[in-house]
């Protein structure tokens, strides 16, 4: 006869445990709860998924990921926590690719896809596919200043979020291409996640590299001189973008940011409204 097995029973929590449910009372009580709450899939309880995120906004709060000067962080680490939580259920179920670079002139191929509006619905397939790489979609909550992060899960894929703050056609691409190049340059520091708002001009290395990268691949070095004389000359502008193929949005969006005028090119710019395209309540 086999000796019983003998189970401790005790009602001790160490420190981790401790730390997870200050976490998941701090959210519940949070005034933003039922706008976190209608982010949880239906077939999930309102306690499982409030402690899911906790569970990821202890470890994210021990981390010394970058965040927005004026941002929320409270709201900013749950933002990132429900991105998490989506990341790895997404890599579970799709199978996701091993991640084995992403070079420049990868970048470039993925830039290109701006000249085609319907390959807004196809983005998350082809980086999936092609490059190992997820991409997320995050609504982010009212008031915060967050655009995307980058971030790798345990095993080294690297994820990419959006939060569609703006939805013009070339924020979206110069976002994307934003946070696709800290993936390029700086994959091996995103077992810390980066936090962008891009409204913030930020002096951190990282991002002027990776705001550099971003230009570059959506707007070639040898047509910078010609796109920006165009400034409000719209006939112009196109004929730039037909010789270098530029998507005439995303170039009329670099022409306002370079000089700061967000009055010229108004009409092209909100032509196209992202968050409807890729069917999103806006």
């Amino acid at each position: 006869m086999q000796p019983k097995e003998e189970f401790l029973i005790t009602n001790k929590f160490d420190e981790s445990d401790l730390d997870v449910l200050k976490a998941f009372q701090k959210i519940k009580s949070d005034k933003k709860i039922k706008e976190i709450i209608s982010r949880k899939p239906d077939w999930e309880s309102e306690n499982s998924f409030i402690l899911s995120i906790a569970k990821n906004y202890k470890t994210n709060n021990k981390k010394l990921f970058r965040k927005n000067n004026d941002s929320k962080d409270d709201l900013t680490n749950i933002w990132l926590s429900i991105v998490e939580n989506k990341a790895t259920s997404y890599f579970i179920e799709k199978k996701v690719k091993p991640f084995t670079g992403l070079n420049y002139d990868s970048l470039s191929d993925i830039a290109k896809l701006s000249n085609n509006v319907e390959s807004l619905n196809k983005i998350d397939e082809i980086l999936e596919k092609e490059y190992g790489i997820i991409i997320l979609y995050e609504k982010s909550f009212k008031g915060l200043k967050l655009d995307g992060c980058a971030f790798n899960l345990p095993n080294n894929s690297p994820v990419i979020a959006m939060s569609l703050r703006y939805s013009r056609y070339d924020y979206f691409w110069f976002t994307l291409m934003h946070e696709l190049s800290h993936v390029s340059l700086h994959h091996d520091m995103l077992s810390t996640p980066i936090i962008d708002d891009l409204e913030n001009e930020s002096q951190v290395m990282t991002e002027i590299e990776a705001n550099r990268a971003a230009s570059e691949s959506l707007i070639p070095i040898e047509a910078n001189r010609s796109l920006f004389r165009t400034k409000d000359e719209p006939k112009t502008l196109l004929t730039v973008c037909k010789k270098f193929s530029i998507n005439p949005i995303v170039a009329a969006g670099a022409v306002r940011k370079k000089y700061n005028n967000y009055r010229i090119f108004s009409d092209l710019v909100n032509s196209i409204n992202v968050r409807m395209e890729l069917g999103f309540d806006d």
